[in-house]
C-alpha cells in the first residue's frame, strides 16, 4: 500500500481553507488576471482598504495587497495575488491543486506548492 502524496506546507486562511496562486498572474505586477467568471470559481482573498493581514509562518515583508479591477483590495504573498477555490468544501481540501496546470497551493513566500 502506498501513502498518498502530501504537498509541501501551504497557506490556509482562518477557516483552514487552502489558498492558491494563479500562474497567469505575475508576481509584483500589481494586477490580478482572474476576474469576472474566473473570480467566481477562484474567489480572491480580500481585505478592507487599510486592513492588516497576519499569516502564521509568513514573513510580514512577504505579505502585500493590490487593488483589483472592481476596487477590492486583494492579499498578495511574495507579490502573487492569493485566491480560494470554490470547489474546496472542507478544511484542508486541496481540490484546486494543479487545475488547468495553472492553479497551485501557495507557499509562505508565494511559490507554487507541488
Amino acid at each position: 500500500m502506498t501513502s498518498p502524496q502530501v504537498p509541501s506546507p501551504h497557506l490556509i486562511n482562518i477557516n483552514q481553507a487552502s489558498l492558491y496562486r494563479f500562474d497567469d498572474d505575475t508576481a509584483g505586477s500589481g494586477e490580478s488576471n482572474c476576474n469576472d467568471d474566473c473570480a467566481v470559481k477562484w474567489p480572491p482573498v480580500t481585505i478592507k482598504a487599510g486592513g492588516h493581514v497576519y499569516l502564521a509562518g509568513v514573513n510580514p515583508k512577504e505579505v502585500g495587497a493590490i487593488r483589483r479591477q472592481n476596487g477590492q483590495v486583494q492579499v498578495t504573498v511574495g507579490g502573487w495575488p492569493v485566491y480560494r477555490f470554490s470547489g474546496d468544501s472542507g478544511p484542508g481540501d486541496l481540490n484546486g491543486q494543479g487545475v488547468g496546470g495553472k492553479w497551485f497551493a501557495v507557499g509562505p513566500i508565494g511559490g507554487a506548492v507541488w
